[in-house]
């Protein structure tokens, strides 16, 4: 995507302090001459950018091994392991997540919650997940970190510039917004479809030089899906593009919990996979029993096989 032209010095120093930060996060640890070297600027430009990026503790220097050479050992720059953190937190049809991360992109702290089958009820969800944040951040501050924003999976719908889940089937939600449920200690609140997260976190974990084009489908309890263009979500006038799961694929299939009939999740959902090979889903946790579903495939077994094909 294009980046808008800075207008003001405040502006093109910003853009650079971008620069630097982002550039010490993807191949840190860096010198200030490797620094200058790759973002083009000069030695002095880097020194004060360096400089304010240190008094506001998001970087760091660290002794650099000269094996070898003869002198004081260099220093070298990399983001800080303290400071500013960023949350990530996950609604599941059947499970609750929470997680931190520091400025080098590793996950610090991370919580986990099984949900109860059948009670997704709003209130009692985010109250849940209102309790881990706090237990997060409680964690947070042992280890020097301070929360500077929350993203929050969902397995729905989400409206466009918006915090509002506007459908979520799995979960029954319709027209839920999560923010005035959540603690507002922690930073702004991002809401965003779960498979959409899960395409920006594919591409930013590819390999150098992986094209910025993807396709991702997510497929669990539910199917979603997302795709990238030039490294960029394709949206769509609402929000909604890449939808997948509540395509549907078989007119006479199987009512759905949206409404409607025969769509993709009904015929390729865990819950279908597993009906079809024979085990009923029940209320439980679905691990155990896609495990042993996959264990009778990997034995022959003619309809595991035929219900996962």
């Amino acid at each position: 995507m294009v980046q808008p032209v800075p207008q003001t010095q405040a502006e093109l120093r910003l853009r650079n302090l971008s620069r630097v930060l982002h550039l010490l996060a993807d191949d840190g640890p860096l010198s200030r001459a490797e620094v200058a070297a790759r973002t083009g600027l000069t030695r002095a430009a880097i020194s004060s950018l360096v400089d304010e990026l240190l008094r506001a503790g998001l970087v760091m220097e660290s002794s650099r091994d000269r094996s070898g050479s003869v002198g004081r050992p260099g220093t070298a720059l990399e983001p800080a392991d303290h400071g500013p953190c960023g949350i990530g937190a996950e609604i599941g049809v059947d499970h609750l997540a929470v997680c931190a991360m520091d400025l080098r992109g590793g996950v610090r702290v991370r919580l986990d919650s099984p949900m109860t089958a059948g009670d997704t009820r709003p209130d009692r969800v985010l109250a849940a997940l209102a309790a881990m944040l706090g237990d997060l951040a409680e964690e947070c501050e042992g280890l020097g970190l301070r929360p500077a924003g929350v993203t929050l999976a969902v397995p729905g719908l989400v409206a466009r510039d918006s915090t509002t889940v506007v459908r979520a089937p799995n979960l029954g939600w319709e027209e839920v917004d999560p923010a005035p449920l959540l603690p507002t200690g922690h930073g702004p609140l991002r809401v965003e479809n779960e498979a959409n997260l899960g395409a920006v976190a594919e591409r930013a974990a590819a390999p150098a030089g992986t094209g910025r084009d993807l396709l991702y489908v997510s497929a669990g309890i539910g199917i979603g899906a997302a795709v990238l263009v030039d490294g960029e979500l394709l949206r769509g006038a609402r929000g909604f593009a890449g939808e997948l799961g509540h395509v549907p694929v078989s007119p006479d299939g199987p009512p759905c919990r949206c409404g409607s009939t025969g769509c993709a999740e009904t015929l390729a959902g865990e819950e279908a996979v597993l009906r079809a090979a024979g085990t009923d889903p029940g209320e439980g946790p679905r691990a155990p029993l896609l495990a042993e579903v996959r264990a009778r495939c990997e034995g022959g077994d003619e309809r595991a096989l035929a219900a996962v094909d």
